[in-house]
């Protein structure tokens, strides 16, 4: 490296900035660097002698100056000391500045209402400084940030200072000009996160200790620093030739021997182009490998040998490098998490799946018996942490009745369903008996509330992860918030580097507020502009609306990618064509389909269908796993929707018990709705009790949906539920639903699926 590395340490007011620059100045020292040090303004020198008259208010407030006149103040103060900056860059010296160009961009884009005028003002005086007055620009500008109200009480603890005989000068004295130059820093960080990184000093309405913002700090510098040494010693072909895995030729990075012998105990094949990474090298490290990809001409073989090789042993910092260098989406993208959620309740698993990016697994209401009690003797149901006792008393009692009222169901249904069975004796064996007690459950399982709890398993990228942390921050159900900050805590401890930001004032937290507000502003206004009766129940499924209106307009879209006319052009050609000319089209771009998994092209994600549902809420927990959908909205539970006998449960003779529980159900809901927990109310409601919930979907994604969930194996309640969704397509795309010819419309549904299951585990056993 022939130049020097120039950083600028920025921050608002009363944020340990000079405490820390201190600090900074002696690690780099003590690392061997040669640093110079800059204070702006430079109040020791004439070059500052119209800061100083502003600041003390000489030319009038804030407001009379204007944010352009004072920023040429201290640009011109800057420009004084420029010949030295360069010259220091020049030996190769590391720069660092208390405040630059940074502080005049926030104090005096206070002042701007709009963020177009804010842009406006960042690039005039960007064209100043670096392109007029031809002042180095800094490398990497740190801004250290506290609230404006912890701003100020730091200031007034202050020693005097030599520019000023007061307290607080102009921009300290005015707390409104404070809150705008933190919100403005905040903007500079996110309009130009290469050039601008931000430390949040504060958590919770206090300031961090001064070494955790230090420890802060230098990860961040570090990025922009040679690996280690004094930066005269510069980084020489020769040095760079010291890796024994690379050699140079003609300034082209090669793979020696000893770097191919490396490679072959992290990748799957040395000599193709195509290939995988094994288990030797961590997801950290790989992650991070592959986020270079997009700032490197080299292979990526190379860049692991040149950059990653020998370091897998300190992924953290090596990963801390790479976020700080080049932001943290791309390495997000790339690296999965595993993460497991024990004891949460059923109506918790659908708002941590709303995340469609991610995989999930949860135990299943069908193969399993939830009636064991805990060593408190309660069945397994959540208990909300925010009851009060008197609460948490009556809401105990009730869930342990329902939980025994549902053990009476699931146990006598599976005597009745093997009493019944029509199978021989010969055939009833392990097969039979998990077949039958699937049957049971599935019918029982009506009969279980939302608060049953269960354990989820989930493996995503560490950006969803991030998302979902943020989305059930923002909750207004305390077990949402909950469950976020454990996730929070947990997934730092394996990646800390990737979350850092989540509950950063300027990230993570706006981002909280935001959902937070407008979702409760959103709320407000339904409440206020609509009806609180509920909507009629009769209806299960409703087509809100569709697109193309005629399906035959899809044929240009079908064609697109084989063409070479603009889609207007296709359309103008098609108009003249038959309408069996354009059902050609559809049918043969759908083809011969010999299975369901055959599906059509991406030209039919195009299409489109609404519908508005009202099933039960086992089969909308059910059918909600299909998250890569258009939109998926369900409103809150409530048992005034109504509910559903299952044909079995009458003829086992359990009715009486079932409604019950039901009528329990109600009158706990009520209870909580009483005691002002409208949210907590859910917790009372049963699977079985019904839910409106929309959702739009592609006719592609409807292939899929449709023909599986109608299948015999299936459910009888989300098959009926897909059945009538098919009849709706039918009746507005006839071609298209004939298409579907995997959908099942058999209507005796428990004994075809448990003809079903019989003969599948049958053949399984002789393929065993």
């Amino acid at each position: 490296m022939d130049k020097g590395v120039f950083i600028a340490l920025e921050g608002t007011d009363g944020s340990g900035k000079t405490t820390q620059f201190k600090l900074l100045k002696e690690k780099l020292e003590k690392q061997g660097y040669d640093v110079e040090v800059f204070d702006f303004p430079q109040y020791d020198k004439p070059s500052s002698f119209f800061v100083r008259e502003y600041l003390n208010g000489k030319y009038g407030s804030l407001d009379e100056v204007g944010p352009y006149t004072a920023s040429l103040f201290f640009a011109l103060d800057r420009y004084e000391a420029a010949p030295k900056i360069k010259q220091a860059l020049s030996e190769g010296k590391v720069i660092l500045t208390n405040r630059f160009t940074g502080s005049n961009m926030a104090h005096q884009g206070a002042s701007f209402d709009s963020l177009e005028q804010l842009r406006g003002f960042f690039l005039w005086l960007d064209q100043i400084e670096f392109e007029l007055f031809k002042i180095p620009r800094p490398d990497i500008s740190i801004v250290l940030r506290v609230p404006a109200e912890i701003a100020q009480k730091m200031v007034d603890q202050k020693k005097s200072r030599e520019y000023t005989e007061k307290k607080r000068d102009l921009h300290e004295a005015d707390l409104n000009h404070l809150k705008r130059s933190v919100q403005v820093y905040d903007t500079l960080c996110q309009l130009f996160p290469k050039d601008f990184k931000l430390i949040d000093c504060a958590r919770e309405g206090k300031v961090l200790e001064v070494g955790k913002v230090e420890s802060m700090v230098w990860e961040t510098v570090k990025a922009f620093l040679p690996v280690s040494g004094n930066l005269k010693k510069k980084i020489s072909q020769t040095a760079k030739s010291e890796n024994p895995y690379l050699s140079k030729t003609d300034g082209n990075l090669e793979i020696t021997e000893e770097g191919k012998k490396y490679l072959e105990k992290y990748i799957t094949n040395l000599n193709s182009n195509v290939y995988s990474f094994n288990n030797e090298l961590s997801p950290q490290t790989i992650a991070a490998a592959m986020a270079r990809l997009s700032r490197r001409s080299d292979s990526l073989k190379i860049t692991l040998l040149d950059e990653f090789a020998d370091s897998q042993h300190k992924d953290e910092k090596l990963i801390q490098r790479v976020l700080t260098a080049y932001g943290d989406d791309s390495v997000q993208q790339l690296l999965g998490q595993h993460l497991v959620l024990e004891g949460i309740s059923n109506l918790m698993t659908k708002k941590v799946e709303r995340s469609r990016l991610a995989a999930y697994l949860e135990q299943s209401t069908r193969y399993i018996y939830f009636d064991k009690k805990d060593a408190s003797g309660n069945y397994p149901f959540y208990i909300p942490a925010n009851f009060s006792n008197q609460t948490t008393k009556y809401y105990v009692e009730a869930m342990n009745k329902l939980f025994d009222n549902y053990s009476r169901i699931v146990h006598g249904l599976t005597d009745y369903i093997r009493k019944h069975s029509e199978v021989g004796e010969p055939e009833k064996d392990s097969a039979w008996l998990a077949a039958t007690k699937a049957q049971a459950c599935d019918a029982a399982r009506h009969a279980l509330p939302v608060a049953l709890k269960s354990t989820l398993g989930i493996f995503a990228s560490a950006q969803t992860i991030e998302g979902l942390i943020i989305r059930l921050l923002s909750d207004n159900l305390a077990e949402s918030r909950d469950i976020g900050r454990k996730i929070l805590d947990e997934a730092r401890k394996v990646y800390p580097a990737f979350y850092e930001k989540a509950d950063m004032q300027n990230r993570g937290l706006q981002n909280i507020a935001y959902k937070a507000s407008t979702k409760n502003k959103s709320a407000l206004l339904a409440d206020k502009y609509l009806s609180r009766r509920y909507g009629a129940g009769d209806q299960l499924v409703e087509l809100t609306d569709f697109w193309p209106k005629n399906e035959l307009d899809i044929v240009a879209d079908i064609l697109y990618e084989n063409s070479s006319l603009s889609l207007f052009e296709i359309r103008q050609n098609i108009e003249r064509w038959t309408l069996d000319k354009r059902r050609g089209v559809i049918e043969t771009y759908i083809g011969e389909r010999t299975n369901r998994r055959h599906k059509p092209g991406r030209a039919f994600e195009k299409i489109h269908y609404s519908f508005d549902l009202l099933t039960d809420y086992g089969v909308f927990r059910d059918l909600q796993r299909h998250r890569i959908v258009d939109d998926l909205e369900w409103q809150k539970l409530s048992p005034r929707y109504g509910f559903g006998i299952p044909k079995i449960i009458e003829e086992a003779g359990y009715s009486e018990i079932f409604e019950s529980s039901f009528d329990l159900s109600l009158k706990l809901y009520s209870r909580l709705q009483e005691d002002g927990l409208d949210q907590e109310a859910q917790y009372a409601t049963l699977l079985g009790h019904k839910v409106r919930w929309k959702l739009t979907i592609n006719a592609r994604e409807a292939f899929h949906l449709l023909e599986l969930r109608t299948g015999p194996q299936g459910h009888p309640g989300y098959r009926k539920l897909c059945q009538q969704m098919y009849a709706k397509i039918a009746e507005t795309h006839p071609l298209i639903a004939e298409s579907m010819n995997f959908v099942n419309n058999s209507t005796d549904e428990q004994l075809t699926r448990l003809n079903s299951e019989l003969k599948s585990n049958k053949k399984l056993r002789q393929i065993k």
